[in-house]
């Protein structure tokens, strides 16, 4: 796939929201500018728009549409300046079918063709019950059903969705989080359900993805106890990818229980991939929901989802960050949001985690792939995540930061003597991942710096936010 030709110049532009308003500044975004690494500042990473000729790692969720808690009008502008090239939608079974047997996508039809309007690929998560069939739920800890009739009013409305989109998403998920807190003993139902629903869609449109679970989490044993049913009753050809979500406070603890998974997934087929299907931090004390009852903010917000995405980076895993706006659940609005909303779904102003992933989709292409070998000695005794990057077989930079502990709200880096083996740069620069400045480092690359096998620098500021050392012709500032 080529290329998007062209960059969006967004930089001295008044952003205005849907209802022609100006955007609110976002005070934090201010601050985290006004505080760039000490490094001489020779430019900043050129934001690439969404296309649908361009690939990508990266994808946005635009869930919970399907019960209102978001309206997808006031926000549908500002997705392609993330430059994301895939977004989760949720099918809504309750919205569509409120009526047996009479179905109207109308809603839906806007979300998918506005998505693909904005040079975004949706993806559809088929789940949730419908209260016209059975009292089975139709929001988050919906309850999975048997064989029966529930059941059939169910594949009866997949295949009526799956025939109406095919050909305009990218990958059909087969329900969302199974394995909540009140379903952990649901896998036998959520095997059939995922079976059964995957043979419609696969009848039905032959060549689209199929994603099972939508899990929780990649370390919980419903995954395997699930497969294993699914397995044996002839399903595993129908599994493309297994999708997991993973809100755990240190980004990186994710790493272990994924490559477990992958391990176990082999078992079944290596062919199978893995996808980190929606995760994200608050940006506020949050009392509900995942990761609740921390003292979030938004400058620790925007550390964590980089942190997690280029983690998942590291494994070679595609990510979807969520969400792309605050959700108003009725008793509680949400502050996940790229995003800022307001009580009654307005945009109020993009947070710093808006820019976050801009700079996550404009410098890591799919051109970039993360490879093992680059190692780092420095004067710091922390815990440090050093990943090397590779383009076309060589190494062109790596990225690292400190980790080990939670994303903190401090602006302050620490200058760190280091040196990085396994790596030789020729013309290297330093990217802040939070800011997207890029700085000059000529100046503290000490003497010698060429030496065979690696590179040394003086004085390099280092914090829990990635910052990537990379070479300048690697960089689109």
């Amino acid at each position: 796939m080529k290329k998007a030709g062209f960059i969006l110049a967004l930089l001295g532009v008044l952003a205005v929201s849907v209802s022609g308003a100006p955007l609110k500044k976002s005070v934090t975004w201010e601050n985290i500018k006004a505080h760039p690494a000490p490094l001489p500042v020779i430019g900043e990473l050129s934001p690439l728009p969404s296309s649908l000729d361009a690939a990508s790692y990266w994808s946005v969720g635009s869930e919970t549409l399907d019960r209102d808690f978001a309206d997808f009008d006031n926000y549908k502008e500002f997705m392609r300046e993330t430059g994301v090239g895939y977004a989760r939608l949720q099918s809504g079974w309750a919205k569509t079918e409120k009526k047996k047997g009479k179905y109207d996508f109308s809603w839906l039809d806007a979300h998918v063709d506005g998505l693909i309007a904005q040079g975004i690929h949706p993806w559809i998560c088929l789940c949730y019950g419908n209260p016209v069939y059975s009292e089975h739920g139709l929001d988050l800890n919906a309850k999975l059903f048997p064989d029966g009739p529930v059941m059939d009013g169910w594949l009866k409305y997949v295949k009526a969705c799956v025939t109406r989109y095919k050909g305009r998403v990218t990958m059909w998920e087969v329900w969302n989080e199974p394995d909540g807190s009140k379903n952990l003993d649901s896998y036998p139902l959520y095997a059939n359900l995922f079976v059964r629903t995957a043979k419609v869609i696969r009848e039905t449109d032959p060549e689209t993805p199929i994603a099972a679970f939508g899990s929780c989490s990649p370390d919980r044993k419903y995954i395997r106890q699930a497969m294993e049913l699914i397995d044996k009753a002839g399903g595993t050809p129908l599994v493309d990818y297994i999708t997991y979500h993973t809100y755990w406070p240190i980004p990186e603890k994710v790493a272990p229980a994924v490559r477990k998974l992958r391990s176990d997934m082999d078992r079944y087929s290596p062919s199978i991939g893995l996808l980190q299907g929606e995760t994200g931090c608050p940006g506020q004390l949050e009392y509900g929901h995942a990761m609740s009852g921390i003292e979030w903010n938004e400058y620790s917000q925007a550390k964590w989802d980089l942190r997690q995405s280029l983690t998942h980076f590291s494994l070679g895993i595609p990510y979807s960050f969520f969400t792309m706006v605050d959700l108003n659940y009725g008793w509680m609005l949400q502050s996940f949001g790229l995003v800022r909303m307001n009580g009654r779904k307005e945009p109020v102003y993009k947070r710093p985690k808006f820019y976050a992933v801009q700079h996550v989709t404009s410098l890591f292409t799919p051109e970039l792939k993360a490879v093992d070998g680059v190692r780092a000695e420095c004067t710091v005794d922390k815990e440090m995540m050093v990943v090397g990057i590779e383009k076309g077989g060589k190494k062109v930079g790596c990225m690292l930061w400190f980790c080990g502990e939670r994303p903190t709200a401090s602006l302050e880096r620490k200058l760190v003597d280091i040196r990085l083996s396994g790596l030789e740069l020729k013309d290297p620069v330093y990217v802040d991942m939070l800011t997207g400045l890029v700085h000059d480092i000529q100046g503290i690359t000490t003497s010698g710096k060429r030496e065979k096998g690696g590179i040394s620098f003086s004085g390099l500021p280092l914090w829990d936010s990635p910052v990537v050392i990379i070479e300048r012709s690697e960089v689109k500032m």
